[in-house]
């Protein structure tokens, strides 16, 4: 959880002082020892201020993180105002992002755009409520052309193997045949079946919109950047 604006949650290197921390350090789901977070805070201030944050990250996890997180458009979280609802992992001094709480995914966040906005949302500027700049984990991606292209990769990977090669519209169809007579006869269910089909049949729309736009993106038909 964060406020807006805390720069532990955003991992901005604060000094060397654990109490600048207490976002991470008092919200932390182990034990955590002195050595700990110096080792944290060590990899914290190499992730801000060196030019190899392969020092510090686990650059393959992380950029394969952000590019299923900035697909689906989740902007309650790291890369939106409230900057909250991720697991920081340290491992040896080795940070890696794991992904938590994407029930407002899919352009759900009430202060999103509109859908036409949504869809066609940069990849390379992938912030609400802020920039690039200010998330650490975020900006190394964008500040080295071999990382941009590994992230670029992934994107066109994800975009041809799941959705240009018909796997996601599979997928979507089977599970919504699956849970279609549950959710009709379900006696607690908060919307009407009809609403339901709507629901499923939006969802797949958006995510084929969304992958149509990242391939324009990509090859450079549409912009990458919201300048």
């Amino acid at each position: 959880q964060s406020l807006m604006g805390d720069g532990d949650v955003l991992l901005q290197y604060a000094g060397d002082d654990p109490d600048s921390y207490p976002n991470i350090f008092d919200n932390a789901k182990t034990e955590v020892s002195e050595k700990d977070k110096k080792r944290l805070i060590e990899a914290l201030e190499t992730l801000n201020n060196s030019e190899a944050p392969e020092s510090a990250v686990d650059t393959d996890s992380v950029i394969r993180y952000f590019t299923a997180h900035n697909f689906v458009l989740n902007f309650d979280s790291y890369t939106g105002s409230m900057i909250h609802n991720y697991y920081l992992y340290e491992q040896e001094g080795t940070l890696s992002m794991l992904p938590w709480d994407y029930n407002l995914a899919f352009g759900g966040f009430q202060s999103a755009a509109d859908a036409v906005s949504l869809i066609n949302y940069p990849i390379d500027t992938p912030v609400s409520g802020g920039t690039v700049e200010d998330r650490p984990m975020l900006a190394w991606i964008f500040s080295d052309a071999a990382y941009t292209d590994q992230y670029h990769q992934y994107f066109s990977e994800l975009i041809s193997g799941y959705f240009e090669s018909g796997r996601f519209s599979a997928e979507i169809d089977a599970v919504t045949e699956l849970i279609s007579p549950y959710v009709k006869e379900d006696p607690t269910k908060f919307c009407t079946f009809e609403e339901f089909e709507k629901g499923a049949d939006t969802l797949k729309e958006f995510c084929l919109l969304r992958a149509e736009s990242v391939r324009n993106q990509l090859d450079g038909s549409i912009g990458r950047t919201a300048e």
